[in-house]
């Protein structure tokens, strides 16, 4: 999604409509957060004056923005419910019915027309222009209804969900909006950005995908009418084919939602995002016929449950130390394992110690010595 600014006699078009284009006051942060509204892409509106009904993004490579992230918007949905315990709001209907009115999926149909059969009277919510001669008014009409549904529900947070495009097919990756005038949306989208690099590079095969280092400041209706933080976010460029194949893997759906309900519920409780890192682990001494607990540190925030194998790096005498696996389920209780000398002659062994957590991200491998000494 490129932005363009546009300036007439060297002023933007806010200084000439300051209502119509000001940024609405902010509604006072909640200590915690109850709800969310999960805006999933587009979908069709009607042409004026033909009454042609069309989708309103382009499928260079086949790959229709309006139609595939809805589905990226189901996945967000099950993870911040599951997850971060909201309730969760959809701007567009999830039904397969048919529209009346188009004779389309009612899936396929843009929010304003969701809206419209749900709050017949609230023309001030999707359609705030009638008379406009622009052919494709109901373009604006549905960028406007989406954060206008937001503020009418009284969401803590908005999640727009899309696809990029670019008239240059080497265009790739992911990114993350915030509105210029809202800077203090940019530690979400920022936290959002970064858990997506997270979790979408820890999947096999998608180590070095794209994904920007920092948000962007954009200047998108959906992210400066909203009252409530409020960000968009582009997981891929349909316009690119390594990315088109990317949007149509279930595995890259699905840590890609993952990393925005993460990144989202580390703002929401004040944390920051940051690697998962194993804290090194002391060498240690065990007298013989006798055992002793590992703890294990780690810095990040690891989704659980996590996986922990202890591997042997080598061993002496050889043939005589046992690897370990095991599961940790509590983000309350410690991380730790049990090492023993249970033979009667002193040795050594080398361990190595690998984490992972349930949604593949695995922190670098550490190692310590283990020594079996005589009391």
């Amino acid at each position: 999604m490129n932005d363009i600014d546009f300036l007439f006699d060297g002023k933007a078009l806010e200084e000439y409509y300051p209502e119509d284009l000001a940024v609405p006051p902010q509604v006072r942060a909640k200590s915690a957060h109850t709800s969310a509204l999960i805006s999933a892409s587009h979908g069709y509106i009607s042409l004026h004056p033909s009454k042609e009904w069309k989708f309103q993004r382009p499928a260079p490579l086949g790959v229709q923005e309006d139609t595939l992230s809805p589905a990226y918007g189901d996945e967000l949905q099950g993870l911040i419910e599951q997850r971060s315990g909201l309730t969760v709001h959809r701007a567009r209907s999830r039904s397969t019915e048919l529209h009346p009115e188009s004779g389309k999926p009612w899936e396929h149909m843009s929010s304003r027309y969701h809206l419209k059969a749900l709050f017949p009277e609230r023309t001030d919510m999707w359609n705030e222009y009638p008379n406009s001669p622009e052919s494709a008014r109901e373009k604006d009409e549905d960028i406007r209804a989406r954060p206008n549904y937001a503020n009418h529900l009284g969401v803590d947070v908005m999640l727009s969900l899309h696809t990029n495009g670019s008239d240059s097919a080497s265009v790739r990756g992911a990114e993350v909006y915030y509105h210029r005038e809202k800077p203090q949306d940019k530690p979400l989208a920022d936290s959002v950005l970064c858990a997506m690099r997270e979790v979408i590079r820890a999947q096999p095969g998608y180590e070095d995908f794209p994904i920007r280092e920092s948000s962007i400041a954009g200047a998108h209706g959906e992210n400066r009418i909203g009252k409530m933080p409020s960000v968009i976010v582009e997981t891929a460029y349909h316009s690119n084919p390594e990315d088109v194949a990317a949007l149509q893997d279930p595995v890259f759906r699905s840590a890609a939602m993952k990393g925005v309900e993460k990144g989202y519920r580390l703002w929401a409780t004040g944390k920051s995002c940051g690697q998962f890192a194993l804290q090194p682990i002391s060498d240690i001494e065990v007298p013989l016929q006798t055992s002793r607990d590992v703890n294990v540190s780690f810095l990040g925030n690891p989704q659980y449950p996590l996986g922990i194998e202890v591997a042997v790096a080598d061993c002496r005498p050889p043939g005589v130390c046992t690897p370990w696996k095991g599961r940790f389920e509590d983000p309350d209780a410690p991380v730790k394992f049990e090492v023993s000398c249970s033979s009667t002659r002193p040795g050594t062994v080398r361990w190595k110690v690998l984490m992972r957590d349930v949604d593949s991200v695995a922190a670098a491998p550490v190692e310590f010595t283990q020594s079996c000494v005589r009391a």
